[in-house]
């Protein structure tokens, strides 16, 4: 499964925030996380309007975490950049054939479920897991940890 674009890119620059923990300019988050810097200005709209980032304007202004990074989920942040056209979709779908019902409940239970896995995963969780990567790469372990 792969993220589109700007549910990856809001991904990084969140986890850059909770990793730097203060404020950091859009110039140094789209740099340092190789984001367009426009494309990164809006997807902090959009991350501001959900009330994942604060944004402060002017010339030491920038981008922080507007919560702890333990109360920030994963999902959270995909919902917060994700375009909702597909449910509306599945909605249209409910006056549709009995086949199609069935496969549209289907594809939402397994949706339910990944909602589920997303949210119990924090931002907390993914700060340590890079941690525990680093730190076993650099002792030549190549061990994956899964998020708690």
């Amino acid at each position: 499964m792969h993220f589109k674009a700007s549910v990856e890119y809001g991904m990084r620059a969140v986890l850059y925030l909770a990793e730097k923990g203060s404020i950091c300019s859009s110039r140094e988050v789209a740099d340092e996380m190789s984001i367009p810097r426009d494309y990164l200005i809006q997807l902090a709209q959009l991350l501001r309007n959900a009330g994942i980032v604060h944004a402060r304007p002017g010339k030491n202004g920038g981008y922080s975490l507007a919560k702890d990074a333990s109360e920030i989920s994963m999902l959270d942040i995909f919902n917060a950049l994700q375009n909702d056209r597909l449910r509306a979709e599945r909605k249209e779908a409910e006056d549709a054939s009995d086949l199609l019902q069935d496969i549209t409940a289907a594809c939402s239970a397994v949706e339910r479920e990944m909602e589920e896995y997303m949210s119990s995963i924090t931002l907390q969780n993914m700060i340590e897991r890079i941690h525990g990567k680093e730190s076993d790469t650099a002792s030549g372990s190549t061990r994956s940890q899964t998020p708690a």
